[in-house]
């Protein structure tokens, strides 16, 4: 018994080695592998092509902006054909009346620009007081007693704009305005510029308190003990170190100062918005109206965002600002630092 068990596993065994054998000889599975071989090269081929193609997009953002823009403008071109096809919008109508967005656009702009400059005069001494005024009044006597009403009284304007709705602030300028100067035809306009001025100030205001407390307190001191005085100390060291910090922001609330001024038609300015309304109310085309405005809020915003971006990466001081990956992805480095 013992010795037909033994040849049989050994027959066993020797049919499983010749089957190995007759596997690892057949031709289809030889010529099988080539071909799987080019299939994985030319997926890791693909892959490398695609890294490489990243790799010069990461690099170039213009050329990265370039092509978000076009596909964008693709993208509102197909929408905009789509709806024409259902007969949802009249294309005509639109090439006939974009001209009348020419003067609106420009009030707009003209009220964003001029409450923007304004508003930045105010808001670096506002910023100064909101940045600097608790440690004044930490050392006590004439200095601290001139500080506390001021810091106090920028507090609360801050706190005050910041709590209320921009059309609140509108509404009430409007109002006081027509009531101090009435019959003036440029009384509209001018009230809400004086709005949307009084709105940014106490954002700007925060803006720049931020930057001024992000530069480091040992420069500050280290100015000082090489004899500069203190409007030299912040002409030369806190005024443009936290400029460059805060450039973003500044753009951040410009844009939506520029698209808070849409809120001015309310009081009768000729802005964007009103004409929209006055395209689709008059013309029966609302829709068509407001597409067009909103192309123009789009054309003027998504470029100047796109260039500050890009001035604010070519000018960024190295080791300042914030922090962006490593290409290794491990760690962090300041932007514009080459190690």
């Amino acid at each position: 018994m013992s010795g037909t068990g033994c040849c049989s596993w050994r027959t066993a065994s020797s049919l499983r080695k010749a089957r190995r054998r007759k596997s690892s000889n057949d031709p289809n599975k030889i010529e099988r592998r080539p071909s799987l071989g080019r299939s994985w090269g030319k997926s890791v081929g693909v892959r490398a092509s695609a890294r490489k193609v990243w790799k010069v997009l990461e690099n170039r953002p213009l050329v990265r902006s370039t092509i978000a823009i076009a596909s964008l403008l693709a993208l509102a071109g197909l929408l905009l054909a789509s709806l024409a096809e259902v007969k949802l919008i009249s294309l005509g109508f639109m090439a006939d009346n974009a001209s009348f967005l020419l003067v609106p656009a420009i009030t707009s702009l003209t009220a964003t620009m001029v409450s923007f400059a304004v508003g930045i005069v105010g808001a670096i001494p506002m910023g100064l007081i909101r940045s600097f005024g608790p440690r004044l009044m930490k050392g006590g006597g004439r200095t601290a007693l001139l500080t506390a009403p001021l810091y106090g009284g920028v507090t609360a304007y801050i706190e005050a704009i910041r709590g209320t709705p921009a059309l609140v602030q509108i509404f009430l300028v409007a109002q006081v305005s027509g009531i101090l100067f009435p019959g003036n035809p440029n009384i509209p306009f001018l009230g809400g510029v004086l709005a949307l001025t009084l709105n940014t100030l106490g954002y700007q205001a925060e803006v720049f308190r931020a930057g001024f407390q992000s530069v480091s307190q040992t420069q500050i001191d280290g100015a000082k003990a090489i004899g500069m005085r203190p409007r030299q100390v912040f002409a030369h060291i806190t005024l443009p170190q936290g400029t460059r910090l805060i450039t973003l922001p500044l753009l951040n609330e410009w844009l939506s100062l520029f698209k808070a001024s849409a809120l001015l038609g309310i009081v009768a300015v000729s802005e964007l918005n009103w004409a929209a309304g006055y395209l689709g109310n008059n013309r029966s085309h609302p829709i068509e109206a407001y597409i067009m405005v909103s192309a123009v809020y789009l054309a003027i915003i998504i470029p100047l965002g796109k260039a500050v971006g890009y001035w604010e990466r070519r000018h960024r001081t190295p080791g300042l600002g914030t922090a962006e990956p490593t290409p290794a992805g491990r760690g962090v480095r300041p932007r514009g630092l080459t190690l």
